[in-house]
């Protein structure tokens, strides 16, 4: 049964389908959206974020329950990577502006 299992799974599971919620917006978007579609990536958007939070939280309770294994951090890992990818690629292309600014 897929309900017994351990959060580690779970974390796996969750951090995986949040992921791949996350980039399925910039494949399936039209160049410029309109009406439902926006309604639509909103509410894509809004399914990974939240699976990736409950990913991080199924791996905080394997964490605590000291499940044998490395899939318990899994949930944290793959969310934690995705908000420095986000928050590191604006500062490396300002560093790369400065260093590149010439006159």
């Amino acid at each position: 049964m897929t309900l017994n299992k351990n959060y580690g799974y779970w974390s796996v599971i969750l951090g995986v389908i949040g992921t791949l919620l996350l980039i399925l917006p910039y494949l399936v978007a039209p160049e410029n959206p309109q009406g439902l579609v926006v309604v639509i990536l909103k509410v894509i958007v809004a399914a990974a974020i939240l699976l990736l939070s409950l990913g991080i939280l199924s791996s905080i309770l394997a964490i605590k329950k000291k499940e044998k294994g490395s899939k318990k951090y899994f949930g944290v890992l793959i969310s934690v990577s995705i908000i420095l990818f986000v928050l590191l690629i604006p500062i490396f292309m300002g560093i790369g502006f400065l260093l590149n600014d010439t006159p």
